[in-house]
């Protein structure tokens, strides 16, 4: 059976047991060394883990974070009419 490279190109990569996008921070904490910056890499990572054991990508959950923070309500041109006489402009 030959090998086939491009099979595994979809899944994300890791390192270890965290997404490869968890090394962001810690990237940003080896280019300034302080406690703070140590504190805020490592709470990030932990956040970024906690959204992978969800199941989501770091990108679905800024989505869904942004959806809740916005609300269901999404404007379109069948009521643009309505909200454009709210504005000033």
């Amino acid at each position: 059976m030959a090998d086939v490279l491009w099979r595994d190109t979809a899944l994300t990569p890791k390192i270890f047991i965290l997404d490869a996008r968890a090394v962001f921070p810690l990237a940003l904490w080896l280019f300034h060394w302080a406690y703070w910056t140590a504190a805020i890499a490592f709470a990030a990572i932990f956040v970024l883990y906690l959204v992978q054991r969800t199941g989501m990508t770091p990108v679905a959950c800024f989505r869904a974070i942004r959806v809740a923070c916005m609300g269901g309500r999404r404007e379109t041109r069948n009521n643009e009419s309505q909200w454009r006489k709210r504005c000033r402009w």
